[in-house]
């Protein structure tokens, strides 16, 4: 293209972007009306909802016509708070894209199928060719049908994405549409002006890429739709598999990808997918709230956020004090070359692995014959259902049935023993006086309800006596009523002590084992086993064991079946054991995992074999495995070092953007306070150069707590330095000191690792935890040590 045509191109483009501000602005002023329009009426509606209504309750007939006026003006409502709601969308949307309309424009001339009526347009042959412009939403005109801006997830923008001007084609719900891509322009427009345009024959231009990776790192992820890649959009638009891998180098965009394929299937489906049957499982707090502003910036609600955390919390929390991942990881750094840190790292991973989820299953089968361990019915002292009683019925009365079927019965059968046992209590004296403390409003419920049965009329001599059994009643029940809480509850069944019984036996151990054999150190396992729960102390390498035995003999009556996609954020974290037990708690939930087994820093994964644990939930023909190895977030230089820290054959195949920068910095200092006094300086320097996000990295918590007290003697107030713990939900703005398992997925314009020095990461197994904290960094590295440089940066 010669000069003159890039400027009468630029001139064209920059008339259009100004014809699409200007019907962005007519429909935002029209919307923002009916947003007041609506505002008014709801409020107006709420002021007056009850002098509207004739409220008249003398007999049935004024009494249904009074209800049925409350209901129209209570449809009437809601009607004008969804349009409210609508209006302020539509008005929201319409704001963001004033700023940034669209980012990309295609030219694409369809090939013809088949030849007309009139023998024109030939199969073969390709049309006029169509421009469609491509931006985080879409634009329609007020006809409904003329299209100015399509939205990114729509069939046909798939052809930025994963074409180069040429020979093209792209997938609809009708079948595949080929033709030409005549040409690919992409666009930087802020403030609703045009600062940049490129024609590409790449995928993404680097441009683009580039400008977009060279600006600085926010507390929030940002939307990556203006830079996807060819290799992102097959994983953001992959419908047919039920279960998705993504292995991806660090700072490769796997998160970023996740997010957008979340935004496409809600629009892909919108007519039957929402954002409450989407999960997705991050690995921190601190995670959760850096990417919680990217589905809103799309327009979409944001899907459920847990931790693994939170669900053991959830139904464990209350009966136990219940260990997590970063206490686990805590203690096992303080106690590691000791004799009980080795017993304790060989169980965590032995209770993480597939062998001992194989032998948990089997004991659940043996589990259906015999063994389930129940808990007694008891009150005040006296038992009303012995645990021998509830054993006889389960696996005696109710034997020839299904373990579900049998677990309904004895439940029944526990609510009618509970129901005869109140009978033969109400001439109790303890009735009586429970009763006459009973609340009005019970008492109220005990006259409605004689009432009811035709009580309190004339010709009626019993009612006292009817009054007075119910307020008994009443009495016994409410005393009883966690009682009957823990029998809808299933907590008639002792599952901890079932859990128990697996590491009391050698023998039963042995038998539901896979291969018959005994895990090296099982003796030491029992003995903790028996001392925790004891205590009312659940280690974490526990829980998630505990939690499926718990939920398979309930039957899985809490999964979360109405879920329908299952998104699992560094999935190599997780142990073979936790894979197989989330696609149990989802069990019709179609999986996308992501991860990259170079940071596996978790003994509990250690022995997982990357993603074997994942891979194999799904049959081979539904899986797809994709591999991200470019690493977009850190410059050339932290990448190219990042890559050294990891064996040979782990880096091979990282390839760095080209994206230069300066060489990180290994800095020797003489002792912690001097460490300390040069982290400081840099820290001054690097903010007055613009960086807005610093993340100072250390092994472990209580060496964060040092760190970040230490930067606060030398920084003084003027900086804020804020120590980031594992109950924290958002990243601050500045100086975050954080430790190295809370980085994960984070990234920082520039990151001090905190003394990566040999003795801090000095073995084999440390190797992947460097490896993950220097990643994090977008533009600075600089890498502090006391003594001895570590091994794996020499």
């Amino acid at each position: 293209m010669s000069e003159q045509e890039r400027t009468d191109a630029r001139t064209g483009e920059t008339e259009r972007l100004a014809e699409v501000i200007r019907i962005i602005d007519r429909k935002l002023l029209k919307e923002m009306s009916v947003q007041g329009e609506r505002r008014g009426d709801v409020v107006g509606i709420r002021q007056e909802f009850w002098d509207d209504l004739a409220i008249n309750f003398s007999d049935e007939t004024e009494l249904g016509e009074t209800w049925s006026s409350i209901v129209q003006q209570a449809e009437l409502l809601a009607e004008r708070e969804r349009s409210h709601r609508v209006a302020s969308e539509a008005a929201e949307r319409l704001a963001h894209q004033h700023d940034n309309p669209y980012f990309a424009r295609i030219d694409f001339a369809e090939k013809a199928a088949a030849s007309n009526d009139a023998g024109e347009g030939a199969a073969g042959e390709t049309a006029e060719p169509e421009v469609i412009y491509i931006g985080r939403a879409s634009l329609v005109g007020d006809d409904g049908e003329t299209f100015y801006i399509y939205d990114w997830r729509a069939p046909v923008s798939s052809l930025f994405y994963d074409h180069e001007p040429g020979p093209a084609s792209y997938e609809t719900p009708g079948g595949e549409i080929a033709g030409e891509l005549t040409l690919k322009r992409q666009f930087v427009i802020r403030g609703g002006r045009l600062r940049h345009m490129f024609d590409t024959d790449e995928t993404i231009g680097d441009d683009i890429l580039q400008a977009v990776l060279s600006e600085k790192s926010d507390t929030a992820m940002k939307s990556i739709v203006a830079t996807i890649q060819k290799e992102q959009n097959r994983i953001i638009r992959d419908e047919r598999h039920r279960l998705i891998v993504v292995q991806g180098a660090a700072g490769s965009g796997k998160t970023s990808a996740a997010l957008q394929r979340v935004a496409y299937l809600l629009y892909r489906y919108r007519d039957s997918l929402t954002a409450e049957q989407i999960v997705l499982f991050s690995p921190n707090p601190v995670f959760k709230g850096y990417i919680s502003r990217v589905l809103p910036d799309l327009g979409e609600a944001n899907m459920r956020q847990m931790t693994f955390r939170e669900l053991i919390e959830a139904r464990l929390g209350r009966r136990f004090d219940a260990e997590d991942l970063f206490a686990q990881t805590e203690d096992l750094a303080a106690t590691e070359g000791t004799r009980e840190g080795d017993a304790r790292a060989r169980a965590v991973r032995y209770k993480g692995s597939e062998h001992f989820f194989e032998t948990v299953a089997a004991y659940l089968d043996r589990l259906k014959r015999e063994g389930v361990v129940f808990r007694q019915l008891r009150f005040k002292g006296d038992t009303i259902v012995s645990a021998d009683e509830m054993s006889r019925q389960f696996y005696g009365e109710y034997g020839e049935d299904s373990f579900g079927d049998r677990l309904a019965k004895l439940r029944r059968w526990l609510n009618g023993r509970l129901t005869a046992w109140v009978d033969d209590q109400l001439q109790e004296p303890w009735v009586e006086q429970a009763a006459e403390l009973l609340e009005e409003e019970d008492i109220q419920r005990a006259y409605v309800s004689v009432r009811r049965k035709g009580g309190f009329h004339e010709g009626a001599f019993d009612d006292e006596d009817k009054m007075t059994e119910l307020l008994l009643r009443q009495a016994a029940e409410n005393a009883i009523g966690p009682l009957r809480r823990a029998v809808k509850g299933f907590r008639f069944m002792d599952a901890p002590e079932t859990y128990r019984q697996l590491f009391v036996s050698r023998s039963l151990f042995a038998a539901c084992a896979p291969d018959g054999r005994l895990p090296e150190g099982w003796d030491w396992m029992a003995q903790r086993v028996e001392d925790k729960l004891g205590r009312k102390e659940l280690d974490h390498e526990d829980a998630t064991p505990l939690l499926y035995l718990m939920e398979a003999l309930e039957g899985f009556r809490k999964v979360e079946g109405e879920v329908k996609h299952l998104f699992v954020d560094e999935a190599q974290d997780y142990s073979p054991f936790q894979a197989a037990y989330l696609r149990r708690r989802f069990p019709r939930a179609r999986m996308t995992v992501l991860g990259d087994f170079n940071q596996a820093i978790y003994a509990q994964a250690e022995d997982s074999g990357g993603f074997g644990g994942w891979t194999r939930l799904a049959e081979p023909s539904d899986t797809a495995v994709w591999r991200l190895t470019t690493s977009y977030r850190s410059t050339k230089p932290i990448v190219e070092l990042s890559k050294r820290i990891l064996k040979p054959e782990d880096a091979e195949g990282i390839r760095p953007f080209n994206r230069e920068g300066e060489e990180p910095r290994l800095i020797r200092c003489r002792d912690r306070a001097h460490l300390a006094e040069l982290a400081a300086a840099d820290v001054t320097a690097l903010l007055a150069a613009g960086h807005a996000t610093i993340g100072v990295i250390a092994k472990t918590a209580q060496e964060a707590g040092d760190a970040c007290s230490l930067l606060k003697e030398q920084l003084g107030e003027d900086v804020p330095v804020t120590l980031v713990s594992g109950g924290s939900a958002n990243l601050p703005k500045g100086v975050s000191v954080l430790p190295s398992y809370l980085s994960k997925g984070i990234e920082f314009d520039a990151v001090l690792v905190w003394d990566g020095s040999a003795e801090r990461y000095g073995q084999e197994r440390h190797r992947k935890l460097l490896y993950t904290v220097s990643t994090r960094a977008l533009h600075v590295l600089h890498i502090y040590y006391t003594g001895e440089l570590s091994p794996y940066l020499t």
